[in-house]
């Protein structure tokens, strides 16, 4: 009985991992940085360095060493080191420093900036040193052709059908791009005697809305102490598409319009329009200049796309007003694309005819 009361003790303690994570979280007696003491695998570094005739071997925790001699300093084994660091008394300079994560955000501008700079996607096999790519498919080339070109199409057959003429002229791209792009859209959309339809509009609208990676670019903040409604004039004004909070709040959908992103093909000059630098909580508006140039020519009017608000306000869904205000839009654009058909195909609905 007794190893029966040892053994149930036992498992209890294995089970209640929680006094663990308290006293993680309350001690104080030292200061332990994020990510001290993390153990990553450089496995794939390695392989993805000798594919690209960069052979290296571990000489210590966090640091490599080239067949060419050369040393690199791995930037992130220990959050404390320095890539300068006292090392015996003597000063250690390593030739490069080396970032083997696989995010690649901002890899071009760093190596091109740094040419001591490697930086490593190892599960993608991609090697950036001495200011350019060594190695692997590039991100650009290794996306579905036209990625920008298939979610522009999606939207508009989802929303207005159409020949391939309409929805080239609609979304502003050649009709060759089109005609292109459209094999990758495969049963989700047929063709029919007036244009393309989504062979089921609520799932294309749900489609363009999720798998859409992101329109891409760059952004700045601007604050400027007027009416929200007054600095979307303005910018509207300008040739900008509007979106965030404000133009979800213009759909119909309730969420404070109080925030507001604005899209341009080329960058205003925010500052002699009054506008002074601010950070992201503190602007009243920021300005997008996309990677994804479709949503500039897609808005209806000129002034909003509800499919882009939607991801706007999703990429910040962590608030629950941007939630309900996403499922908001999700459920707008499914009556819209529902109507619409509808309108296509029994035109005399919208006159109190028969369907």
């Amino acid at each position: 009985m007794r190893w029966g009361v040892v053994l149930r003790r036992l498992v209890r303690l294995m089970s209640d991992r929680q006094w663990v994570q308290t006293i993680r979280h309350e001690q104080s007696m030292l200061s332990l940085p994020f990510g001290l003491g993390y153990t990553i695998d450089i496995t794939d570094t390695l392989t993805a360095l000798a594919a690209a005739g960069m052979t290296a071997r571990v000489e210590t925790f966090d640091r490599l060493r080239f067949d060419d001699g050369r040393t690199a300093f791995l930037a992130t084994p220990n959050p404390t080191a320095t890539v300068i660091d006292d090392d015996g008394g003597e000063g250690r300079v390593d030739d490069v420093i080396l970032l083997p994560g696989g995010s690649e955000g901002g890899v071009l501008s760093l190596v091109r900036r740094y040419p001591d700079l490697v930086v490593v996607n190892g599960k993608r096999g991609r090697v950036w040193a001495d200011g350019r790519q060594l190695s692997g498919t590039s991100m650009q080339r290794e996306a579905t052709p036209g990625w920008r070109t298939v979610f522009a199409i999606a939207r508009a057959i989802a929303l207005h059908g159409g020949g391939s003429q309409s929805i080239a002229d609609r979304i502003g791209i050649p009709l060759d791009d089109v005609r292109a792009a459209m094999p990758t859209l495969g049963t989700h959309v047929f063709h029919t005697p007036i244009g393309w339809e989504a062979a089921d509009q609520a799932a294309l609208c749900d489609w363009a809305l999720a798998a859409y990676p992101g329109y891409g670019g760059i952004r700045t903040c601007w604050r400027r102490d007027t009416t929200i409604d007054a600095q979307a004039d303005q910018l509207i004004g300008l040739g900008g598409v509007m979106s965030d909070r404000w133009a979800a709040n213009q759909s119909g959908v309730i969420v404070p319009p109080n925030r507001l992103t604005a899209f341009f093909a080329k960058h205003p000059d925010m500052a002699a329009l009054g506008y002074e630098p601010a950070t992201a909580n503190e602007a009243t508006v920021s300005v997008v200049i996309p990677q994804d140039t479709t949503i500039l020519t897609g808005a209806e009017g000129c002034c909003t796309d509800d499919f882009i608000t939607a991801h706007v306000l999703y990429e910040d869904s962590w608030v629950a007003a941007n939630t309900d205000a996403v499922n908001g839009l999700r459920q707008l654009l499914h009556f819209r694309s529902d109507l619409a058909h509808d309108l296509r195909w029994h035109p005399g609905i919208g006159e109190g005819g028969v369907g």
